[in-house]
């Protein structure tokens, strides 16, 4: 064999920051996309108009949008980023339901029952999981998988070496 590298390879090519920092980068940047997307759409998954709150506009805040956001996380974070990616939804959704602005609320809306609003939560993290999932495997393709730098470790560890070499008659 030779000499090993003294560079750990990640999901990134050589890490640019300790799993942390790209976690807690990963996680704002989340929130921040999440929140600017669902303020460009006027989406408030929050407020119940009846059948008037599903529109185009409410279909793309619950399916792509948060398939974009977790993309974002999946190629910042790296390998992980898919279960990180569950998060910033969550918090931001959390944080709208609990701050309810009734000021703001259009006249014929009302609040979102709670257990609606439990599924509607769990799918917007869901979707994020999955865009986590393609941003971990879009970053994978562009440094991890081609590159040429052996071993392809993807941030995580190495497989232990096979104990049952070829010949040895085991």
């Amino acid at each position: 064999m030779g000499k090993q590298q003294n560079k750990a390879v990640s999901a990134v090519g050589y890490t640019w920051a300790p799993y942390w920092l790209r976690g807690v980068i990963a996680f704002i940047a989340g929130v921040v996309l999440y929140e600017v997307g669902m303020l460009l759409l006027g989406v408030h998954l929050e407020y119940f108009e009846g059948l008037a709150s599903f529109n185009m506009a409410w279909i793309v805040a619950m399916s792509i949008l948060p398939v974009a956001v977790g993309i974002a996380i999946g190629m910042i974070y790296g390998f992980g980023g898919k279960y990180l990616a569950h998060f910033p939804p969550a918090l931001a959704m959390l944080w709208h339901y609990q701050h309810i602005s009734y000021a703001d609320m259009p006249a014929d809306a009302h609040l979102l029952p709670w257990g609606m609003w439990v599924m509607f939560v769990i799918l917007q993290m869901e979707f994020c999981a999955v865009g986590g999932f393609l941003g971990e495997i879009f970053i994978r393709k562009r440094y991890a998988w081609d590159n040429g730098v052996a071993p392809h470790h993807a941030d995580s560890e190495s497989l232990p070496e096979d104990d049952f070499k070829e010949g040895s008659g085991r």
